[in-house]
């Protein structure tokens, strides 16, 4: 083979460094900075939880090992986080979060005080894919779903935006169930003291904290489980129906897919817009590494959170595909998700 001469060798180094943004050893470098990982809900709950497990190891991994500090910003079901990392926040790696895994969902539905535009966010990747389920607790006269559309039963609810309130008003709607919601709640901590106490019956409830913080519900069996708020069945518990399955049309089962694409964005970590794509790639590579970092894993087996991670990149393109949900069902997606009269 031909040796090629200096010339041609900097036109071939200077076209790699153009096709991938740069060297690829550069890095942005957070020595002596702190990094605050945001939460967008109360202390407790998954969101919580991942975000404080992220928060524990993701310095280790980036360049100047800086500290990160999580700090909760409750508020709309984490509308307001969302709304202050898209505007507020810095651009500079010193400000990230994790929100609410429908938020790519929520900016085509017109709910309002939506100042955000999720495929404009820099993913950072995602911890875990989130499989939420509507459960009741044991006392109640409900077995299954089936039994949801012959008895109205009253479950607990955070805010508008939250899948605790909104998916039991689109199985009202689009699956013939006969829920009623009690709204108001801070966070799934209060809802799931409610249930104990008798003032609500049910909730929605990520499948981690039955692993978790709440495996003692399922040990002694205080819950039943009637859906999946997802597209398919997850593999963990093949025997509780998903959501779409209980469509009552082509259309409804439609909708509610768009609604269970939330499940796959799950528990991501997220970076405002507008950030250099050295300080975005650092970010990315870090987390990677941290997924692959032994006392990582074995952190998040101690606390019992499973962990299905994606990458920043295929997460971006996922938020990408949110938006080609047909414009024509935008109207009913959203008529679909109110409360029924």
């Amino acid at each position: 083979m031909k040796a090629q001469r200096p010339a041609e060798m900097a036109i071939l180094i200077a076209a790699l460094l153009l096709a991938y943004g740069g060297p690829v050893s550069a890095q942005a470098d957070f020595s002596g900075k702190t990094i605050r990982l945001y939460i967008g809900t109360g202390p407790g709950g998954g969101y919580d939880a991942y975000g404080r497990l992220v928060a524990r190891h993701l310095g280790r991994h980036l360049a100047g090992n800086p500290a990160l500090v999580p700090q909760n910003m409750p508020g709309a079901s984490s509308l307001t986080l969302t709304n202050f990392l898209f505007n507020t926040a810095p651009r500079d790696g010193s400000a990230i979060g994790i929100i609410n895994q429908a938020m790519p969902t929520e900016q085509y539905l017109d709910i309002g005080n939506i100042n955000y535009d999720a495929t404009r966010f820099n993913w950072i990747g995602r911890v875990s894919s989130a499989v939420e389920m509507a459960i009741v607790w044991h006392t109640v006269p409900v077995n299954t779903i089936e039994d949801v559309r012959r008895r109205e039963t009253l479950m607990g609810g955070t805010g508008p935006t939250s899948s605790t309130v909104f998916v039991p008003y689109l199985m009202n709607n689009l699956a013939g169930m006969k829920f009623k919601v009690v709204t108001g709640f801070n966070g799934t901590t209060e809802i799931a003291l409610a249930m104990e106490r008798g003032e609500v019956e049910g909730s929605a409830t990520p499948l981690e904290s039955l692993t978790s913080y709440r495996a003692d519900w399922v040990r002694e069996r205080k819950i039943r489980i009637l859906v999946q708020y997802t597209a398919a069945r997850n593999a963990e518990i093949p025997d509780i129906p998903a959501m779409v399955e209980l469509g009552r049309s082509d259309e409804a089962r439609q909708i509610l897919s768009f609604y269970a694409s939330a499940a796959e964005v799950g528990r991501s970590i997220v970076a405002p817009p507008a950030m250099s794509p050295q300080t975005v790639a650092t970010l990315r590579r870090g987390f990677d590494a941290m997924l692959a970092d032994p006392i990582f894993l074995e952190d998040g087996k101690r606390i019992g959170i499973p962990l299905k991670p994606m990458s920043g990149e295929r997460l971006q393109n996922l938020i990408g595909q949110v938006g080609s949900f047909p414009p024509s069902l935008i109207a009913k997606a959203r008529q679909a998700r109110e409360k029924p009269n």
